[in-house]
């Protein structure tokens, strides 16, 4: 009867299975047919690279004479699988940071205790050393961005294509002013090929 119990589960387990471990992708070996952080951050220097690139970033740089300072908004899941964007989020702050062209803001969670910090240092902190209230830096452009997901079955294979699309907002005039996606060479990253069992 144990036996019998023993290779029923290894049935039920084989049957309910979706994906095989034979998975197909580009640029990196593991064994996922899901998008995960290494991805993210290929992606993201790529975006970040483009960003640097933007004419529209050069012109800010020549007409102000400093480089511009850029926070991250809200990055949408559309991907139906719970897919924890701040991922994104975290990949571009870094690919940023790493430019050396472009400043980056603290987050808005940051920045509240931030300034709770100088409110403190008001009343208590030596005058000379005590950071001014409302004298903190502001950014120049919001990026904001979505992560979708494409499935297209192909017999026993299954396709599966991650797009992320980002966007660079004016904080000032609230226009939009450029877009950006993966290039064609990073996109690979974002394709994923898997067999499929059947039931």
């Amino acid at each position: 009867m144990k036996k019998i119990i023993i290779g029923c589960f290894v049935l039920f387990a084989a049957a309910n299975a979706v994906f095989a471990a034979k998975v197909k992708r580009g640029g990196d070996a593991n064994l996922t047919p899901y998008l995960n952080e290494s991805d993210a951050r290929a992606v993201c220097t790529d975006i970040v690279g483009q960003v640097i690139k933007s004419p529209r970033i050069e012109r800010f740089s020549s007409q102000k004479g400093r480089d511009p300072i850029v926070t991250i908004g809200t990055i949408k899941d559309e991907t139906g699988e719970f897919f924890d964007t701040q991922v994104i989020a975290n990949s571009l702050k870094t690919a940023i940071l790493k430019s050396g062209v472009l400043e980056f803001m603290a987050n808005k969670d940051v920045r509240d205790a931030m300034r709770q910090e100088v409110i403190e240092q008001a009343d208590h902190a030596n005058e000379d050393q005590a950071k001014a209230i409302d004298d903190e830096d502001a950014a120049d452009y919001m990026l904001t961005g979505s992560v979708k997901l494409m499935v297209q079955n192909n017999g026993k294979k299954q396709e599966r294509t991650y797009v992320v699309n980002v966007e660079l907002t004016d904080l000032q005039t609230h226009r939009t002013v450029d877009m950006f996606e993966p290039s064609e060479e990073v996109k690979d990253y974002l394709k994923k090929v898997a067999d499929v069992k059947s039931r």
